[in-house]
């Protein structure tokens, strides 16, 4: 199958073009800026960079036209809350314009389309959160990824859209994601201060990869929203120190600070585990694990 992969040279891009190589598509991936080659086994993908927050969306139909894919897994935005806070109109561009122009081009032509949305989408904090649940963002950047998810259902009705929680995993590409850094810190022997009290589902980003590349080979595609998490709620304490220790790091190096104390540009929400009831009912073979399986059974 041809597939369109937007964010390829993303942190979570790299796992996903992985994915589709590992299980014999054609690959057309669009980056922001990022020209150049990803090589994986022995192919070699080709980066095409692509302005999706462009004003002139034609631009972005006529290329779309162009590569004619069967499919799009559609992971590019402005995924940064502190960027998407200093300049909402990108971030308005990119996460929602863009996304719409996605979703009608493909309910058009009857392609499949999956949409990365977040976990961000929910603010303050209660118990795990249900797709049906009241969506409502502290955050512009979770509000910018509503209002995709609120378009593309509008102009697609057959698209996917798919929240992630705080994914984890080690690199692919030279993009360091705060988990990798965090990392790296511990192996230099330097402590990192990390949260007691903001609450997410982490779950594992090659195990996310391959589950929605599969739902694009499926031949029963899920459409409207779903929720991806880990088993487990966590705070960015208790899951780095899990990670520490089953790869050989000092958890000790791993001190509690809290959310509470820090200023921020806007509040963050201190709690927005996801209930993935829905997710297994659509894959019952889908058995997310806890954060040391994932990494030593994958060593990743």
């Amino acid at each position: 199958m041809r597939i369109l992969l937007t964010g390829a040279a993303g942190w979570f891009g790299a796992f996903a073009l992985e994915s589709l190589i590992e299980r014999g598509h054609e690959v057309v991936a669009w980056s922001g800026r990022t020209q150049g080659e990803r090589r994986f086994q022995d192919r070699s993908i080709v980066l095409e960079p692509i302005d999706l927050g462009h004003p002139d969306q034609e631009r972005l139909v006529r290329r779309l036209d162009q590569v004619d894919p069967e499919a799009i897994l559609h992971a590019a935005a402005i995924a940064s809350a502190d960027a998407a806070f200093r300049d909402p109109d990108q971030a308005q561009r990119v996460n929602v314009q863009a996304t719409e122009t996605l979703g009608l081009w493909c309910a058009l032509r009857r392609r499949r389309l999956i949409f990365t949305s977040t976990d961000l989408v929910f603010g303050g904090s209660g118990p795990p959160r249900r797709e049906t649940d009241p969506a409502q963002p502290s955050l512009t950047y979770g509000r910018t990824k509503l209002e995709a998810e609120r378009r593309l259902a509008q102009v697609n009705p057959e698209a996917l859209s798919v929240r992630l929680s705080l994914m984890y995993g080690l690199t692919r590409s030279d993009r360091l994601s705060f988990f990798d850094q965090v990392l790296a810190d511990l192996a230099q022997g330097r402590p990192r201060a990390l949260f007691i009290d903001e609450y997410r589902t982490p779950a594992h980003a090659p195990t996310v990869a391959r589950l929605l590349v599969e739902w694009l080979e499926s031949p029963t595609f899920p459409s409207g929203l779903v929720h991806v998490g880990g088993p487990d709620r966590l705070s960015r304490f208790d899951l780095v120190r899990q990670a520490a220790a089953c790869l050989g790091l000092d958890p000790q190096l791993v001190q509690p600070s809290r959310m509470i104390d820090t200023r921020f540009n806007e509040p963050r929400p201190a709690d927005v585990a996801l209930d993935t009831t829905r997710l297994h009912a659509l894959n019952p073979r889908h058995r997310p694990q806890t954060v040391s399986l994932e990494l030593t059974s994958r060593k990743s």
